[in-house]
């Protein structure tokens, strides 16, 4: 993945986690800001729920 993990955050730093997936990509295209690739990949995330922005980081770096 080329995003930064520090872009993401600042992504995610409006998300009130826990938070599920679709919770995730609908704040993430709220921002505006959002990368293509970025949105892309959040739309890979499995489909569960995630306790912080640190958790949707580690499994996009897995990706």
């Amino acid at each position: 993945m080329e995003t930064v993990p520090m872009d993401i955050q600042n992504m995610l730093q409006n998300v009130k986690f826990p938070a599920k997936k679709n919770d995730i990509i609908q704040q993430a295209r709220g921002s505006g800001a959002m990368a293509d690739q970025l949105l892309e990949n959040l739309g890979m995330l499995p489909d569960k729920e995630y306790a912080s922005a640190d958790e949707v980081i580690k499994e996009l770096q897995r990706r």
